[in-house]
């Protein structure tokens, strides 16, 4: 038999990997920037980021008649490269619980006012949501949990927008 636990429990540890799961894929963008955007020395510490990484691109073009002069283009590759951000749209989580009070064994008036005043802490079971209808005979220890999440690429963040600009604007 599964042990009980308080609903809080229940209820926040989803939501908690839910946003650890944010704090992760945050971290996997800062990454992806700091790995494709920037080559660092070998000598650098952890927080240098070091040089941007740009590539060049290189054409021919016709200045008139005949003649052709090789023309090239350098551009910071993460201007032209998309940035992986996603971001949790939408996350639900469905439970089937069973709720009980814990030894409920008086239940007449009798009790005392005393063991009335206290606070008895709400616990629930996991267990198989008995269907309408049929009688529960058994002890079943199963449990239900829909988790549906959808992920979406989220907009850039203001810093990172000032970034493309700043390396734009020092390409001109």
């Amino acid at each position: 038999m599964i042990s009980p636990r308080f609903i809080s429990d229940l209820l926040g540890a989803p939501m908690a990997a839910i946003v650890q799961a944010e704090a992760i894929a945050a971290r996997a963008t800062a990454d992806f920037i700091k790995e494709v955007g920037f080559t660092k020395p070998s000598d650098a510490s952890d927080l240098e980021y070091g040089n941007v990484r740009n590539i060049t691109f290189n054409y021919s073009r016709n200045i008139g008649g005949n003649e052709e002069v090789v023309t090239s283009i350098e551009v910071p590759l993460l201007t032209i490269v998309p940035i992986p951000m996603l971001k949790i749209a939408e996350a639900e989580i469905e439970f089937d619980l069973v709720l009980s009070q814990p030894d409920t064994k008086d239940s007449s008036s009798n009790l005392k006012k005393s063991q009335l005043a206290k606070a008895t802490p709400l616990k629930a079971i996991f267990g198989k949501k008995p269907q309408a209808g049929k009688p529960q005979t058994t002890s079943n220890t199963e449990a239900n949990m829909n988790v549906k999440i959808k992920l979406a690429q989220s907009e850039p963040t203001i810093g990172v927008i000032q970034l493309l600009n700043i390396l734009e604007a020092n390409q001109k």
